[in-house]
């Protein structure tokens, strides 16, 4: 908190993402449609909620009704000019607070910049929620048979994490075989494995609060059109984490990446970003990518995932979290990236 009130001289911050909102105050609750909106100023900070929601310890807080408005609880705290809003903030709740004698600002930018840079403790939450990631991953492919359908991969998935020391899924588990990996976001369905197959599982969990991210690409027999990709995609994702150092911009991490690809005669089949930043979610505002010129510095976490997709044929995605220290860049996730073909 008293990060971000040393950049508010005569201003003030309005934060209405609840996961910022937990950052910065340590209160979780999902407000719905309702209006949850935490004000920081320079000197001081209050949290506004719904009297229905459960009632804060340790910070300000200032409740309303629902027969109440909101918005003039909010207005009344505001005693500066110039207003900071995130980009959460609905447009229902946005437009009463302009008024010809104030600027509106977009704030988004200054709270990510302190949400970026991760403290040892969340650094250390993602290692464990990686650690018991890897671990799953394990027992998830020591389960897969010949037969064995996608969508009961992600149900697999779903009862160990359910059963392990994680407390929930950072999202809908993948796994996708052979021609179903040329899309990259694929949704599970009952095609069932045979040999000859490639398969692709990506999965997350949460510790703590804190998310962790991986994918994986195995083989289930010979396929040697796939492993031709699976080797210049293991090398982009090696030559991106080599690249990443302190105080070169992140498209430079995207670009090392995407060279690999492009030289091989891929490029066009790359088509999405190297990475995204993680945290309190799966996909945190860091994305690594070829428009994003921000400075890598320490404490910064995120992905690093190319990937080569093709329709009719597959694909190929490698995953790894990346956190930067003063001294070391560390890869949280410790599942081997070699090549694995899953019949014994």
């Amino acid at each position: 908190m008293k990060r971000i009130q040393k950049q508010l001289k005569n201003k003030t911050l309005i934060i209405s993402d609840p996961i910022s909102i937990q950052y910065f105050t340590g209160y979780k609750n999902e407000p719905q449609e309702r209006l949850m909106a935490l004000l920081i100023t320079e000197t001081n900070h209050t949290l506004i909620i719904n009297e229905m929601f459960p009632k804060p310890t340790g910070i300000n807080y200032k409740t309303y009704q629902d027969s109440d408005n909101p918005v003039k609880t909010l207005n009344k705290l505001i005693s500066t000019e110039t207003i900071l809003i995130d980009g959460h903030l609905p447009s229902r709740f946005l437009i009463p607070i302009i008024s010809p004698n104030r600027i509106i600002k977009d704030g988004s930018s200054l709270i990510n910049d302190i949400r970026n840079i991760k403290t040892p403790t969340e650094i250390e939450k993602m290692r464990i929620a990686s650690k018991h990631n890897d671990r799953i991953m394990q027992e998830v492919i020591e389960s897969i048979h010949e037969g064995i359908t996608e969508r009961e991969i992600t149900e697999t998935i779903k009862q160990k994490q359910s059963t392990s020391p994680l407390s929930g899924i950072s999202f809908e588990p993948i796994a996708a075989f052979s021609e179903n990996i040329a899309d990259p976001h694929a949704n599970a369905t009952d095609r069932s494995l045979k040999k000859g197959d490639v398969i692709l599982i990506d999965m997350g969990g949460i510790y703590q609060n804190y998310h962790s991210d991986m994918t994986r690409t195995f083989f289930y027999g010979e396929n040697e059109t796939i492993e031709k990709l699976y080797n210049i995609v293991l090398k982009a994702n090696k030559a991106a984490i080599n690249a990443i150092k302190i105080g070169v911009p992140l498209s430079h991490v995207d670009k090392a990446a995407r060279e690999v690809i492009e030289k091989a005669g891929y490029g066009p089949h790359f088509t999405h970003r190297t990475g995204h930043g993680i945290g309190l979610e799966t996909h945190e505002p860091l994305d690594v990518s070829s428009s994003n010129e921000t400075i890598i510095k320490p404490g910064m976490c995120f992905s690093i995932e190319p990937g080569i997709y093709i329709q009719g044929v597959g694909g190929v995605r490698i995953e790894d979290l990346i956190c930067v220290k003063d001294d070391e860049i560390i890869v949280l996730n410790q599942f081997p990236k070699q090549k694995m073909n899953l019949i014994k």
